[in-house]
């Protein structure tokens, strides 16, 4: 579970945000430029709060009173960006792996589960755009992360490849019980994935 309660002033916006994630996929919409990429940032250490706090069970990961930082790769949080989503002149193992935390075991199990063991050694950047999503995820699953996070994870796809891929994660999600909050401007989305919904409004993150 993770517990925070912070805000980060930006030049276009300032997020303001207060609650806690826990288990099942957290679904956060909002318009453009409203700040959901910073706050995901924020919960995975790329971008450092202006005041407050987040912590992960015990474990206090941001403290700016008490100066406490815990940096991202110290986080093990799985992370899915928007835009270039793959090391395209790396093998799909290598990408799935990249991280060097996990095991030979879990990338077969991911290959496997994610339908590329025949690409393992293919080159990322000469798969479909389905298929490199689902590499970037096997990825951010690989060291079994303390949470997911997803900014907008089918916004480069087609509206036919979308929904495949939108049941294939979702699927693959709720297998591995890994907490997740998936940034989307889709509504129709939102309400397809998420356990929860959250909206961000002019910055300040709200529970609907």
């Amino acid at each position: 579970m993770i517990t925070f309660s912070f805000t980060v002033a930006r030049p276009s916006v300032t997020v303001k945000a207060d609650g806690v994630l826990s288990s099942g996929i957290t679904v956060l919409t909002g318009q453009s430029g409203s700040g959901k990429s910073t706050f995901i940032k924020c919960i995975a250490g790329l971008v450092k709060p202006t005041t407050g706090s987040i912590q992960y069970d015990e474990t206090i990961w941001v403290d700016r009173d008490k100066k406490i930082w815990v940096p991202a790769q110290e986080r093990q949080v799985g992370y899915m960006p928007q835009g270039n989503i793959v090391f395209p002149h790396l093998s799909v193992e290598h990408n799935i792996t990249y991280s060097k935390r996990g095991t030979s075991e879990m990338c077969d199990s991911l290959l496997k589960r994610l339908g590329l063991e025949k690409y393992r050694k293919t080159k990322a950047g000469s798969l479909s755009g389905g298929e490199q999503q689902r590499v970037a995820l096997g990825r951010a699953l690989y060291s079994k992360p303390t949470i997911l996070l997803l900014d907008e994870p089918l916004s480069a796809l087609d509206w036919n490849l979308r929904k495949h891929v939108r049941e294939d994660l979702v699927s693959i999600i709720r297998e591995w019980d890994v907490p997740c909050v998936w940034v989307t401007h889709d509504e129709s989305e939102a309400e397809m994935v998420g356990n929860r919904h959250w909206t961000c409004e002019d910055g300040l993150i709200v529970r609907c």
